[in-house]
């Protein structure tokens, strides 16, 4: 299975909301950043080309700020529950397959929390 990073998941708005919310119940948060996470299986390796597709559909939204995520950063991934399908996911894997990328058999996207604290 691939997995993809992308663009921001959230609106610097909405990240701020949630960055406050999270500071009110654990003080020591510092800052929260947010990616959309995509994974990929497919029934046989990607060729490059076919790699390079990939990318550039996956490729949208806002460009990535400088923000660096450091190794410190506690991770938390939202996905969907495991055994359903996302109808995300269903027009996702359906725009991949009629870009000519045959191999994809499901492309679902998930959030990636990444939280800077100065205490675990």
């Amino acid at each position: 299975m691939l997995t993809l990073s992308g663009a921001p998941a959230l609106s610097d708005f909405r990240t701020a909301r949630l960055l406050t919310a999270l500071r009110s119940r654990v003080p020591a948060v510092e800052s929260l950043t947010t990616r959309f996470t995509h994974f990929v299986q497919t029934g046989r390796a990607l060729t490059a080309d076919e790699q390079r597709v990939l990318e550039a559909l996956l490729t949208y939204g806002p460009a990535l700020a400088n923000v660096a995520i450091q190794p410190s950063d506690q991770l938390i991934v939202a996905i969907p529950r495991p055994g359903t399908i996302s109808p995300w996911s269903s027009k996702a894997t359906d725009i991949a397959q009629v870009c000519g990328l045959k191999p994809i058999e499901r492309i679902e996207r998930g959030i990636a929390y990444f939280v800077r604290s100065s205490s675990p």
